[in-house]
């Protein structure tokens, strides 16, 4: 009788056991969301959305070097014309150095800007007053009127943009530094 008993309590553990690992497998089969992570079939719209939000994110990506490279060349171009602008500037600092050769044709009025110096090397020229003074002759330490004959070689200087200035009764070679019209 032991026996049987033992064969029932065998059979008994079996069935149990076996009813266990049913509801444990369906329950594990049955617990998974299709398209997760937890479930090990990928389905193919699973598949096509990840490539589609893939594709999406590397356009983003995209995109956005575009609009950076854009800008980029945006900046480069203003910092080329920046230096271009500089460039200019250096280069007329550089020959506002030195004396320009003017020719003052007969008849014609040389009006210097502020700070202009001038030297007339030959020729007759007659002295401008301006509004607020005449120019200054540094040579002979005289302030020059309208009509005041200049002197062949001597430094002038023009300190105000006021209408100072000279006119040429014969054509006549000048040195200038600084700005100057000619009319």
């Amino acid at each position: 009788m032991n026996i049987i008993i033992n064969k029932k309590v065998f059979a008994a553990i079996m069935i149990t056991t076996l009813i266990l690992a049913v509801v444990f497998v369906k329950g594990s089969a049955d617990g998974t969301i299709p398209g997760s992570e937890a479930d090990p079939v990928v389905t193919l719209s699973y598949v096509e959305l990840k490539s589609e939000q893939t594709k999406y994110y590397i356009d983003s990506l995209i995109a956005k070097n575009n609009q950076d490279i854009v800008d980029l060349k945006t900046q480069l171009e203003q910092k080329n014309q920046e230096i271009l602008n500089l460039q200019e500037t250096v280069s007329q600092l550089s020959s506002d150095k030195g004396f320009e050769v003017v020719l003052l044709n007969k008849d014609k009025t040389l009006l210097s800007g502020a700070g202009a110096e001038l030297i007339v090397r030959s020729g007759k020229v007659t002295a401008i007053k301006g509004t607020n003074g005449g120019l200054a002759n540094i040579t002979s330490a005289k302030d020059l009127n309208t009509g005041d004959a200049v002197v062949l070689n001597n430094l002038l200087i023009s300190s105000r943009d006021d209408g100072r200035g000279i006119k040429a009764s014969i054509d006549s070679y000048l040195l200038i530094r600084g700005s100057y019209t000619v009319k």
